[in-house]
């Protein structure tokens, strides 16, 4: 607890480190393809869901394809709901991707 700082980690040992792991077609295998651009945002949104559920929060960053909402506390997220924010203007569908935390990441579902 009270013991040394950890040292960080030098940017040509993290790379030696990762190239002695997976060769670099391995590497490029596993990432997913590039992430869509993210805008910084602090807008109020409400996720809302059938029958009666709702769960007010703020919307920190979003996409074209999703964003990530954070609440005050850890919250119940059914699988598919609705994300409104007016600040915004967005009512879209969309689904519960993960939370980490207090922070969840949803991903809007076109054509529903």
């Amino acid at each position: 607890m009270f013991g040394k700082k950890p040292t960080s980690v030098s940017q040509e040992r993290l790379s030696a480190a990762l190239r002695a792991t997976a060769p670099s077609d391995k590497i490029n295998s596993i990432r997913r393809g590039p992430r869509a651009d993210r805008k910084s945002t602090w807008a109020t949104c409400v996720l809302v869901w059938e029958p009666r559920g709702r769960e007010e929060g703020v919307c920190v960053d979003i996409s074209e394809t999703g964003a990530r909402i954070r609440f005050r506390n850890k919250p119940m997220i059914p699988g598919k709901f609705h994300f409104v924010s007016a600040k915004l203007g967005i009512n879209f569908p969309a689904e519960f991707i993960r939370q980490d935390g207090n922070d969840v990441a949803i991903r809007f579902v076109p054509g529903e």
